[in-house]
């Protein structure tokens, strides 16, 4: 079922052009915790950690007592804000996600003379055929998940975009090529 759905997505018109859509989380209350900052920055706690978002300047956005987060926007201004308000969504969508299920990926990486070295729980050598290892320090809030196997591995994480931008780094350095079934392969699951 889509998050979105099981969040309980409302839109209102209300006077003066001022349009606000609903966000109902009471299923999660117990898992999650909104807050503000300044009105510029929107804090969302949940059960694997904390993620921060920018709030758009043409939004307002109000935090219920009776589980839920409303933002407001100006309809009249609607095509101009219209993308900034559907990015500020799909993001608060997204981090909540993360925060109650996390994002895992799924990394392998096959060819003669590749594979994966986790040293520690902050280190991953990634042998690319090269006679030197390319290193990587595994950031804080992710989680890596050992198969006890050196050519694949798991990646979890609360933060999409910070999950994406760190298995891309290492997806870089073996570009896969399926025609001759080598490189680093990824394999996202939400």
């Amino acid at each position: 079922m889509p998050l979105n759905i099981m969040l309980g997505v409302n839109y209102y018109v209300m006077s003066y052009n001022i349009n606000k859509v609903s966000l109902n989380y009471q299923k999660y209350n117990k898992l999650l915790s909104f807050s503000k900052k300044n009105d510029s920055i929107l804090f969302i706690k949940g059960f694997f950690g904390l993620s921060e978002l920018k709030i758009p300047k043409n939004i307002i956005v109000e935090i219920d007592n009776n589980n839920s987060i409303n933002l407001y926007f100006n309809s009249n201004k609607l095509s101009t804000i219209g993308k900034i308000l559907k990015s500020f969504y799909f993001s608060i969508i997204f981090s909540i996600y993360g925060l109650v299920f996390n994002h895992f990926v799924d990394m392998n990486i096959k060819g003669i003379g590749y594979k994966f070295e986790l040293k520690g729980n902050n280190e991953i050598l990634v042998y690319s055929g090269n006679s030197l290892p390319t290193n990587f320090e595994i950031p804080e809030n992710l989680i890596i998940l050992d198969n006890s196997n050196t050519n694949n591995f798991s990646v979890l994480g609360n933060d999409y975009v910070f999950l994406n931008n760190f298995v891309n780094k290492i997806k870089n350095i073996a570009v896969p090529n399926k025609y001759k079934e080598i490189g680093i392969f990824l394999e996202k699951r939400l």
